[in-house]
């Protein structure tokens, strides 16, 4: 029995000491969002009494969380998604969680921090352009962008080369709060959407990155993107999704069929 009762206290306080440091917060206040690099197939609560979880419809590859009332216990949340990775979290409730997006894609040093160390991508020839050189590109195109919140994001070029496709997104931030984004979503969607019809849509993941999308109050930033090559349809479009860590200051913007397969070559 006094073993037992030794291992039990053992679990309970790695649980803890876990619950301190990697525990996903929610709140019955606000919805946190799980993003993932494929589908989610599976998802268990450990307990759905006190927490409500969903695959979202839009993009089945975001799982949305919230608590329904308020608890003190710790409880646990499951997903496991299309390409086998599974993966749990330890949940514990917040009043005001300072994280409300989790991205599980940018998890290697290319891609977390100012993601300045994906500089290439795997199908870039000797002679094509360099993330870096994109991020300091003179700006080409002025008809795309989105503003709200004192915030404005412009997609400032779309380069295509051989089979790459560049995209540069900046922020220009006129309010007086930071706005910190870990990284844009960007989502081919359909562009007739009804009741009566089934959207179409499909998240696209870059392959390398170089820049930092988060701005501090008063200043710009500057994000270079670069992706296999990329094509839509004339019943499409390229939405880019920005969400704010921490915040409700989400941005669109969207980017047409003409944009995407009329780009022109650096």
């Amino acid at each position: 029995m006094r073993t037992i009762a030794i291992l039990a206290f053992a679990i309970l306080s790695c649980l803890s000491a876990a619950a301190q440091t990697d525990t996903l917060w929610i709140s019955d206040a606000y919805t946190t969002h799980i993003i993932f690099s494929t589908d989610v197939t599976y998802a268990d609560l450990s307990n759905n009494k006190i927490v409500a979880a969903k695959v979202v419809e839009q993009n089945r590859n975001i799982l949305a969380l919230k608590a329904r009332c308020e608890f003190d216990e710790y409880t646990s949340v499951s997903a496991l998604e299309s390409n086998g990775t599974m993966h749990t979290y330890i949940v514990g409730y917040l009043e005001s969680p300072s994280r409300l997006i989790v991205d599980t894609r940018v998890s290697s040093p290319a891609s977390s921090g100012s993601h300045s160390g994906s500089n290439v991508t795997s199908n870039r020839k000797a002679d094509a352009p360099t993330l870096p050189q994109m991020l300091s590109a003179s700006q080409r195109l002025h008809h795309l962008g989105a503003q709200a919140y004192g915030i404005t994001v412009l997609c400032e070029n779309i380069v295509s080369y051989s089979d790459v496709t560049y995209i540069t997104l900046s922020i220009r931030n006129r309010s007086g709060v930071s706005y910190d984004i870990k990284d844009a979503t960007f989502v081919v969607e359909s562009k007739k959407r009804s009741r009566r019809s089934v959207a179409i849509e499909k998240t696209v993941f870059p392959e390398g990155r170089h820049g930092s999308l988060i701005c501090p109050a008063g200043e710009r930033s500057k994000m270079a993107y670069s992706f296999k090559k990329m094509t839509l349809s004339k019943d499409q479009v390229l939405k880019i999704y920005f969400y704010e860590n921490g915040g409700q200051r989400n941005l669109e913007l969207t980017i047409d069929t003409d944009d995407i397969n009329k780009a022109g070559k650096r």
